[in-house]
């Protein structure tokens, strides 16, 4: 019998973070605050950086049949916060910007897997919603490592006044050992940020990216931690995931 613990468990996970986001602390509609242009740039590299889409897996395809359902909690320390801040209204905004995600991968032939995912920022009204595309050309073994190619897409909404989307492209090298993947990778996240209002000119820019982590599979219950890098902003996240 397939345990549905885990999935009852991403889904409360879910409730819980969507509880919390009903009640904005603060959103990023005080653009008029800002300095310079120099700082509305600033804003939109935190911003992409935290919002992006994060893989939290490993580079080994899941097979045709395969499926990964699961919620992540992630924190994001941010460079310029005093900036954001800012941006925010003056309101206190963690120096450490908090992330929850609810992310669906599919295996598809030729080692090809698909994915979605839903992020929020608990406490405001920013959101996130990315697709993926990853291709393990080289699938692994057992003595073998696996190696992917990943592209994806995220749009941001919920930030006032900021338009901002991201895409992006990695490759990513993983090698399982009985329970235990670890993996690593390198990429870049390209995006454009401008202002509904014309009151900042639009920007472009790229970001690199380097992320590793590990995950664990007990039975359909896949565990997961990664650290990400992109820009000047460091990530950490956990995940829970129903796997099979």
């Amino acid at each position: 019998m397939i345990n549905h613990r885990p999935r009852f468990a991403c889904l409360s996970l879910l409730a819980m973070l969507a509880a919390t986001s009903a009640a904005h602390a603060y959103d990023f509609n005080s653009l008029s605050l800002l300095a310079s242009q120099a700082e509305f740039k600033q804003v939109a590299e935190d911003l992409s950086a935290t919002l992006a889409y994060k893989p939290m897996t490993s580079a080994e395809g899941l097979g045709i049949t395969g499926f990964d359902i699961n919620a992540s909690v992630g924190a994001t320390s941010l460079q310029s916060r005093d900036v954001i801040k800012r941006a925010a209204g003056n309101r206190d905004v963690p120096s450490a910007l908090p992330t929850a995600t609810v992310r669906v991968q599919k295996g598809l032939p030729l080692d090809i897997d698909i994915g979605a995912a839903y992020t929020v920022i608990p406490g405001s009204s920013a959101s996130a919603l990315s697709g993926e595309v990853k291709w393990a050309f080289i699938p692994g073994g057992t003595v073998t490592p696996a190696v992917a190619v990943r592209a994806f897409y995220t749009s941001m909404s919920g930030l006032g006044d900021v338009k901002l989307h991201s895409q992006g492209i990695d490759v990513s090298v993983s090698k399982g050992f009985a329970l235990v993947t670890p993996y690593a990778g390198v990429g870049l996240v390209a995006s454009k940020a401008s202002t509904e209002s014309g009151q900042w000119a639009s920007e472009s820019y790229t970001q690199g990216r380097v992320f590793a982590g590990v995950n664990v599979n007990l039975a359909v219950v896949n565990l997961g931690v990664e650290a990400d890098e992109t820009g000047k902003d460091t990530t950490l996240g956990v995940k829970l995931g129903w796997r099979f």
